[in-house]
């Protein structure tokens, strides 16, 4: 799910890291999922708490608002960390934080 709504939004993305980074704007994302469901059954409810971390070498509005409006499509609720500058790394982070619940048959 998390890289459709970063592929709709036109942003490049991986699942935990880059191992050579794109020049411009760029998301990271890590999922961290629970499974659960009825007692003596197989799991069938996962939640996924995600972070997505988005870097830019140069501040990037039109990027945050194309990630924003994809998790408004999908109905997530989310929380925008403060866009800050990693001096080490050159590049501006947003980090934004969303959970959502999928269900799976058991087969």
């Amino acid at each position: 799910m998390v890289k459709d709504l970063l592929t709709a939004a036109g942003i490049q993305e991986r699942g935990s890291r880059f191992t050579k980074p794109p020049s411009g704007t760029y998301a990271v994302w890590f999922d961290h999922v629970t499974a659960g469901g009825a007692d003596g059954q197989a799991p069938s409810i996962f939640r996924h708490d995600v972070t997505l971390e988005l870097y830019s070498p140069k501040q990037d509005p039109q990027s945050e608002d194309a990630i924003e409006q994809q998790l408004g499509l999908r109905g997530l609720e989310w929380e925008k960390g403060a866009r800050y500058w990693i001096q080490t790394e050159q590049l501006y982070q947003t980090v934004y934080d969303f959970s959502y619940t999928e269900k799976r048959r058991i087969l």
